[in-house]
C-alpha cells in the first residue's frame, strides 16, 4: 500500500476531528505520539513500519523518535522490530554510543533507538529487544546478538 493510501486509512480510522483534537491537546506535536499510538491500537491497527512513519510525519519527528518513545513500552511495541539501547548516564558510561553504533552498522539505523534509562545500571550497557532486557553487553556477546536480531533477507 502507497504511503498516501496508508495515511488516508488512518486518517478515515482516527477520524478528521478527533486527530485535530489529540494534536492539538499538546503544545508542540510530538506530545502526541503515544496518544496516537493508544487509539490507532485500540481501532486495532498494528504499530508497523508504515504506521510508524505516518505518526513520525504526523507529529513532525522521526521515525526513530517514534521508536524511542514506544521503546519503553512493550505493550505497545510488541509489533516492532526495534532495538532500544539505553542512554541513562551509567550506560552511556559503560558504553552505550558504542553499542548504538554497532548495531546500527550491522542491523541498520531504522532498527536501533535510544530509550531514557531502562532501570538496570547494574548490567550497563543495556538494551531491549520486544521487551526482553540485555545487560553487560560486551564486543562478543553484542556481536552474537546481532546475528541472532539480522533479518533472514540481509544474511549473505
Amino acid at each position: 500500500m502507497s504511503r498516501p493510501a496508508i495515511a488516508e486509512r488512518l486518517r478515515a480510522t482516527i477520524g478528521e476531528s478527533r486527530l485535530r483534537e489529540v494534536l492539538q491537546a499538546y503544545k508542540e506535536p510530538r506530545g502526541a505520539i503515544l496518544p496516537l499510538v493508544i487509539l490507532l491500537r485500540d481501532e486495532g491497527v498494528d504499530i508497523d513500519a508504515d504506521v510508524t512513519a505516518w505518526i513520525a510525519h504526523t507529529c513532525e519527528v522521526s521515525a526513530a523518535i517514534v521508536l524511542g518513545a514506544l521503546s519503553g513500552f512493550s505493550e505497545l511495541s510488541r509489533d516492532l522490530d526495534s532495538i532500544a539501547v539505553c542512554e541513562g548516564l551509567t550506560c552511556r558510561l559503560m558504553g552505550a554510543s558504542s553499542v548504538r553504533a554497532l548495531l546500527q552498522e550491522r542491523l541498520g539505523e531504522d532498527r536501533v533507538c535510544t530509550s531514557v534509562c531502562q532501570n538496570a545500571c547494574s548490567s550497563a550497557p543495556t538494551l531491549q529487544v520486544h521487551g526482553v532486557l540485555y545487560g553487560g553487553l560486551h564486543e562478543e556477546s553484542l556481536n552474537a546478538l546481532a546475528r541472532r536480531l539480522e533479518r533472514p533477507a540481509s544474511r549473505d
